[in-house]
């Protein structure tokens, strides 16, 4: 009835680094360790004070009814955007990497929902922690529902550190924030969501529902 001897321990322990090693591993080649992210020209997301919203006084938070906390973020190419840059539209603020398998499947949806909506709608893309010539490359070569490949969003942005991920309490990949024209949350996804799905949040959101 006595613990483990010391050759089970041993066993146990070895078995213990050998998970480890695997997950850094993983971790490595999914871009999360061991490489720089962002780039030249890239700053880190600046946490920025919210503007009131004109349709009422509403709290600031990640969380469906406040005011989406405003920030401002480097593009590929370094230039800055605040969120509340887009009062008046509906901004849907998506965070993705290339290694993260659910992305891979929601992208092409997202870049067909711009399409259908290139006024209405403005895809605020967040790549975390990966270096930006990963992301544009898989970006310019990303499948799309037509057959073609390659598409451009209004904002593909690098959150080198995941400041913003953590500030808006991300729980999964991808984790997404569908903010309506006033800058109030309307909907929040943590994991894929389908087309049909984000066309009906964008309809509800334009009616302002």
């Amino acid at each position: 009835m006595g613990g483990r001897s010391p050759r089970q321990r041993l066993i146990a322990l070895a078995g213990l680094t050998a998970l480890v090693g695997v997950a850094v591993l993983l971790l490595w080649a999914g871009g999360v360790l061991g490489n720089p992210s962002g780039g030249e020209g890239i700053e880190e997301v600046a946490l920025l004070d919210t503007p009131p919203a004109e349709t009422g006084d509403f709290d600031v938070g990640p969380e469906k009814g406040k005011l989406a906390p405003d920030f401002e973020i480097s593009d590929f190419d370094g230039t800055r955007y605040r969120l509340s840059d887009f009062r008046g539209q509906v901004v849907f603020v998506n965070f993705w990497a290339t290694w993260c398998l659910p992305c891979q499947f929601e992208l092409p949806d997202i870049a067909e929902l711009q399409e259908r909506h290139p006024d209405d709608v403005v895809v605020l893309l967040v790549n975390r922690r990966e270096p930006v010539s990963r992301a544009s490359d898989y970006l310019d070569n990303l499948p799309r529902l037509d057959g073609g490949k390659g598409a451009e969003f209004p904002v593909e942005g690098i959150d080198p550190d995941d400041t913003l991920y953590d500030h808006y309490r991300g729980l999964a990949m991808p984790s997404s924030f569908f903010v309506g024209p006033d800058g109030v949350i309307t909907a929040v996804a943590f994991g894929p969501v389908s087309l049909e799905q984000m066309e009906t949040v964008v309809s509800d959101a334009l009616a302002g529902t």
